[in-house]
């Protein structure tokens, strides 16, 4: 089934009413009409017979063994792996059915055929259709389950007992959705594992699950750690689900969780079980990924700081970086006989980042032959050097992007000393690799920071760089 979005509206938002086969749609900013106003043939949806209040009350009195899951997908060229996810998924135990529901966006390899092979119910949308909300919701639409689970194309659960240990802690913590942390696959990059642990880190669920509510502070930092659901994996209610829906292209987890605990809801992350699910992405994409985290940051908090900075001292600063990076740094770790003890490594490469202070801009700039940086990278890098370098070259160096460097580099470490003392030839690449993606990640922020800091004229005429760091995130 394709589904396409009505012309001239934003539709990550909608309607749960399907109306002779044709999705009825709303916008994020329209009165959205509840669910059972609108009927036409089939079945109608009565959301005013359910306990919102509580929702996992339904199961004190019923067993979960009786209970129907929907899983919803999201997918695009999911890969030869997706058949494992899939059965996987139907082979969880302890539930009357699990059903499948996959969006997909535009697959140009095996995935819709997959899907259907294993019995999956699959709805087609147009890749330019596709937002992380309004997929999901239209897949919401699409699925009969009694709950909902949110899951990702390349995520796999570690058992089939997994699903239901989800459920049975929803149940233990009287929570209205429910998420765990995720363990990186065996062949993710240390940049992957590095964050991962430090974001669980932040929300305390690195050793124990977390019941979260609304906090008492209620600044950003607070909300985010206690209103934090997971895409990864989310499970609600269907019938919770359909009175609030994801909104918004980006972040829409983070949405709905702060949602949930402004209304009085409980929320639960779990620290295990967790799912299998990491990427090793190009520092590109790092690139993009902080550009577009801050953005949606400061649209959701209004207490979001931003500091105050323009696109041409930015660039500058990510020239810079990444020029020391290359001709320093990869470098250095390079020079070093392996093994290395890893306090000793730690402490020479601290000190060669913290020497930074004391340098000039070069006279010149490149970084198109740098082993680690790609060239999707390696090119915006050269377009931002168009705009300002020139000023700074010869002067002393004042960016902000190496205290922030310097910051990730020690979360690094915090991360590699859980598990070694000795670095060899093939972690010190990974740790070069690494370095390379965190200086990415810190440079968009800082593109997302002089964006928004900027008049409109200026983002109009930097239009072609901003509107290329927001594709496919």
């Amino acid at each position: 089934m394709l589904v396409g979005k009505s012309e001239g509206k934003k539709t990550d938002m909608i309607s749960f009413a399907n109306l002779g086969g044709r999705i009825v749609t709303v916008g994020e900013n329209e009165q959205m009409p509840g669910i059972n106003e609108i009927n036409s043939g089939g079945t109608g949806i009565n959301p005013q017979n359910s306990n919102h209040e509580v929702p996992s009350k339904m199961l004190e009195n019923a067993n979960i063994n009786q209970m129907n899951i929907s899983v919803i997908i999201p997918t695009k060229n999911a890969g030869p792996d997706f058949e494992n996810l899939i059965k996987t998924l139907k082979h969880q135990v302890g539930f009357a059915e699990i059903e499948i529901v996959i969006v997909d966006s535009g697959s140009q390899d095996d995935t819709i055929k997959i899907s259907r092979k294993c019995a999956s119910k699959v709805i087609e949308i147009l890749p330019e259709d596709f937002s992380h909300s309004y997929a999901r919701n239209l897949g919401a639409i699409n699925a009969s389950g009694d709950y909902f689970l949110f899951t990702v194309q390349d995520a796999l659960p570690p058992s089939n007992t997994w699903l239901h240990t989800m459920m049975t802690k929803m149940v233990e913590f009287n929570a209205s959705a429910v998420s765990c942390a995720e363990q990186p696959r065996e062949d993710s990059d240390l940049f992957y594992k590095v964050i991962s642990w430090h974001h669980y880190e932040y929300l305390e669920v690195n050793k124990s699950d977390r019941i979260l509510s609304m906090p008492a502070e209620q600044n950003n930092f607070n909300l985010r750690k206690n209103g934090q659901l997971s895409n990864i994996a989310c499970l609600i209610s269907a019938d919770l689900f359909y009175d609030y829906q994801f909104r918004f292209s980006y972040a829409e987890d983070l949405d709905l969780g702060l949602r949930l605990i402004k209304d009085g809801h409980k929320l639960a992350f779990l620290n295990t079980p967790r799912i299998n699910h990491s990427h090793n992405r190009s520092p590109y994409y790092s690139l993009k990924r902080g550009y577009v985290d801050n953005l949606t940051l400061s649209d959701i908090f209004s207490d979001f700081k931003i500091p105050d900075t323009n696109l041409l001292a930015v660039s500058a600063d990510i020239g810079f970086i990444f020029h020391f990076i290359c001709t320093h740094i990869i470098t250095k770790i390079s020079e070093f006989t392996y093994p290395q003890n890893l306090t000793e490594f730690e402490n020479s490469l601290k000190q060669l980042i913290n020497s930074i202070s004391y340098l000039v801009y070069p006279l010149s700039i490149d970084v198109t032959h740098c082993q680690h940086l790609d060239e999707d990278l390696s090119d915006i890098i050269e377009e931002l050097l168009h705009f300002s370098y020139l000023e700074k070259a010869g002067k002393p160096y004042q960016g902000r992007l190496v205290n922030a460097l310097l910051d990730f580099v020690n979360i690094t470490f915090r991360y590699l000393k859980q598990s070694y003392k000795v670095i060899d030839v093939e972690l010190a690449e990974e740790i070069k690799s690494c370095i390379m993606k965190e200086a990415a990640v810190l440079s968009g922020a800082e593109l997302a920071f002089s964006y928004l800091n900027s008049s409109e004229y200026a983002r109009e005429k930097y239009s072609s760089i901003y509107s290329s760091l927001r594709k496919d995130i």
